[in-house]
């Protein structure tokens, strides 16, 4: 196995309804070096947050001994879609992740995770795209001057108009900067009736940025699961991962149904990688 245990970043999705600090010193209990942060309230959300709070976040990370991979704002739970067709709502959400890009730069982390916004089911898919496309070219803009990456990925209609592979794709070539990747999320390889081997061979087997890991049952493809708690063959996902020569993140991604004890839930999916990872 090539694939090494410094890839893996731990996450603090499945802590959300518990306070920032229990948090931060459950993932540094659990041994985390490189986290994604989902920015979500009452953790650090982003349009509540400014450099103070920024400054802070670095410092209570660096104390702890981790380091952000990648920023991750809710943008499913509230109305972030940078791809509406009202103008005030598209600017407001292109404002959000200009301040993730921003954020991203001041925490030295080099990647952001972006939706690429979602079609309103009754209203024109071309039109939405255009709009999302819009909206990335003005965003790649902005990363490639702060030097952070965007990453996207495909998933089910109500969340985004990326509804395959090819979809991710199609807009990173349309788009054309260095600063615009794909990634791959296991569970919405179900939600795309896809399979690792299809998705690699769309976006690229060199192109692919990031990976988001969880089980999950296939025939109702609905929760990030602990690895080993769904039926998806994940062993194969790893070792194809790893005949390629994957050299990015592999963030543990869980979160529903393990809101009550987060840290046995992070603590299990950990253990679950660590033991198949080399180093």
């Amino acid at each position: 196995m090539n694939l090494k245990k410094d890839q893996m970043a731990l996450s603090n999705y499945p802590y959300y309804k518990h306070s920032f600090n229990y948090t931060l010193d459950s993932l540094q209990r659990l041994g985390a070096e490189a986290i994604e942060l989902y920015c979500c309230y009452p953790h650090f959300h982003i349009d509540d947050a400014g450099l103070p709070q920024v400054t802070a976040l670095k410092k209570n990370l660096q104390i702890r001994g981790m380091h952000p991979i990648c920023l991750t704002p809710e943008q499913g739970k509230y109305p972030i879609n940078i791809a509406a067709e009202d103008p005030i709502a598209r600017n407001r959400s292109i404002q959000t992740y200009i301040k993730c890009i921003q954020y991203a730069s001041e925490l030295e982390c080099p990647t952001v995770q972006f939706h690429a916004g979602y079609n309103l089911l009754d209203c024109n898919y071309s039109k939405t795209w255009h709009r999302s496309v819009d909206s990335l070219n003005h965003l790649t803009d902005i990363a490639e001057g702060y030097g952070v990456t965007i990453i996207m990925e495909a998933a089910h209609k109500l969340a985004t108009i990326l509804n395959s592979s090819n979809h991710i794709v199609k807009m990173v070539n349309e788009i054309n900067s260095p600063n615009l990747r794909g990634m791959i999320d296991t569970l919405c390889l179900a939600h795309c009736s896809e399979d690792i081997h299809t998705a690699l061979k769309n976006i690229g087997s060199d192109s692919v940025h990031h990976i988001h890991f969880s089980d999950c049952l296939t025939s109702h493809p609905k929760n990030h699961l602990i690895p080993g708690e769904g039926d998806m063959d994940l062993e194969e996902i790893l070792q194809t991962l790893d005949k390629i020569n994957y050299q990015g993140y592999i963030t543990i991604e869980i979160k529903t149904p393990y809101e009550y004890n987060p840290e046995e839930a992070m603590r299990k999916s950990a253990e679950w990688l660590r033991t198949r990872l080399a180093g």
